[in-house]
């Protein structure tokens, strides 16, 4: 859910027309740094985000609080700092704070097995079955890939997606290799619930939100009411599009938390006071400090830049330099927003940054001149950087897998037809819609465009793509008596078989659970 830049080089016809509207709410009335605004107000027609939220915090000060832009492409109701946004990864400190709570008040030990608390988890190694803890869950150390479609569109829940990670396989040995990973934040998080004898939402929100005034966030998109709530955007074309709100009820600990400036400020302030709020301890120093502490070297990826020369995570946050200053920060992205969340604890000073764009450099790079601004470095035009580096690496695309035009399908269409299922992804079904194959799975559902070989291009409805939807290759398994026996199906290097099921009193291809069994 890290984003990454996605260039804009040009300025729609759209946005042209459209003014940049912004509400100040800033300690004093003042931007905090000269030009501030106006950097902001020309970034964001550069990079096209339609709106956008800023909160920075000094000594413990809320300095500025802003909001930029518009709740969705033409609309005129202004962005403020009581607007929502989904904040994405920017979640998981939350989830990892959470624990440090259950920690602190001794119903949890970092080290202790998951299964102490969740005692039907398993993982596909046995050996890392028997030795995961609470910190290598929340230090991305399981050694399990992504495996981000066993929940994303899939219509699973929390339970079913804890139960079908035993089928996920590694990607290393447990501790050996970080690994960034989604689910087993959800586990962490339901596993903090069941140590504080509720569930990972009202944890958070009543031992989080509640006591930090954070009266507008929200745990899940359930929870929201009003309309001042942000449109989800994302690219089409040097187009911003709307997206459809992102329904993460069962990734909640992983990335589900809505949140606006106002409300972030505030967490920024607890983070940055050792976990006390208005003179009271919420959480003790030790519990709190674990998640701010180096725990998993990483590489010159996620969090990284020409400035930094350590990079780290602890829990819930990327631990690293900048500049020869400490830093904690975690961004978030879900498809139709980012954020950024970050802080210079020495210098007591936080900034966050929401955004309703997907994968919008912006944030990350309004947070980092903002710290440039605070600690008198010289000032640098990030966005304008990134453009023309975009533009420099920017490559025509290249169609390595044409379509056969207008060529038969290998088989009749209605051999295609049937359910096909794997122990890790669940079930898909192909059918015959309006004289062409169609292919669903869980809330996704879309058309299978036959592509090339035993190839189709399926677009489906997917949170993850626009009003076209996203699209993504199937390739079909053919037997050498000319039945379809299987579908490859995945992200990669998590791609699976799902194998044809048999129909009842009938003949079928394999079937069953996948190739994995019933684990």
């Amino acid at each position: 859910m890290k984003s990454r830049y996605r260039p804009c080089p040009s300025i729609c016809a759209q946005w042209a027309a459209i003014a940049l509207m912004a509400l100040p709410h800033a300690a004093g009335g003042q931007e905090p740094y000269p030009g501030f605004d106006a950097y902001v107000a020309k970034s964001m027609k550069t990079l096209k985000l339609p709106g956008a939220a800023v909160a920075i915090v000094r000594n413990d000060s809320v300095i500025y609080l802003k909001g930029y832009g518009v709740l969705a492409t033409g609309s005129p109701t202004p962005v403020n700092e009581q607007t929502l946004f989904e904040i994405g990864s920017s979640s998981k400190a939350f989830t990892a704070t959470a624990v440090a709570m259950m920690v602190s008040d001794g119903k949890m030990a970092y080290d202790d097995l998951i299964s102490k608390y969740l005692p039907d988890f398993r993982l596909y190694d046995p050996t890392a079955s028997a030795q995961v803890t609470m910190r290598d869950a929340l230090v991305h150390r399981s050694g399990i890939g992504r495996g981000e479609l066993v929940w994303l569109d899939a219509g699973t829940s929390r339970e079913d997606i804890m139960h079908r990670v035993r089928f996920l396989k590694p990607e290393s040995s447990i501790r050996t290799k970080f690994s960034y990973q989604n689910i087993m934040y959800l586990v962490a998080g339901e596993a903090a619930g069941k140590a504080a004898g509720s569930t990972w939402d009202d944890l958070v929100q009543s031992r989080i939100f509640t006591p930090l005034g954070m009266s507008a966030s929200v745990p899940t998109s359930r929870g929201v009411k009003g309309a001042n709530v942000a449109t989800p955007h994302a690219m089409d074309s040097d187009t911003a599009s709307r997206r459809a709100p992102f329904i993460a009820e069962n990734i909640a600990p992983a990335g589900a938390i809505l949140s606006n400036a106002q409300d972030m400020a505030q967490w920024l302030r607890f983070q940055l006071n050792d976990g006390m709020v208005n003179g009271k301890r919420l959480v003790s120093s030790a519990a709190l400090k674990e998640t701010h502490i180096p725990q998993m070297l990483l590489g010159a990826g996620l969090g990284a830049n020409e400035q930094t020369l350590f990079n780290s995570y602890g829990m819930g946050w990327i631990v690293q330099d900048y500049r020869h200053e400490l830093v904690w920060q975690h961004g978030g992205n879900t498809p139709g927003m980012t954020a950024a969340v970050g802080m210079m604890p020495e210098k007591k000073f936080g900034v966050v940054v929401l955004s309703n764009m997907d994968h919008s450099g912006l944030p990350d790079l309004l947070m980092h001149y903002l710290f440039d601004r605070q600690i008198g470095a010289p000032v640098r035009d990030y966005v304008a950087d990134a453009v023309t580096r975009a533009n420099a690496q920017r490559k025509p695309p290249v169609d390595t897998a044409p379509p056969h035009v207008h060529a038969p399908l290998p088989l009749p269409m209605s051999a295609y037809v049937g359910t096909f299922a794997d122990s890790l992804y669940g079930e898909a079904t192909v059918s015959i819609k309006d004289g062409h194959l169609e292919m669903g799975r869980g809330v996704q559902h879309g058309t299978l465009e036959y592509w090339n070989a035993n190839n189709f291009r399926w677009t489906s409805n997917a949170a993850i793509g626009g009003p076209n939807g996203p699209t993504a290759f199937i390739r079909f398994e053919i037997s050498a008596d000319n039945r379809v026996t299987g579908v490859y199906y995945g992200l990669a290097p998590d791609v699976h078989l799902l194998a044809r099921k048999r129909a009842a009193g009938g003949l079928g291809g394999r079937g069953g659970g996948g190739a994995d069994g019933q684990r």
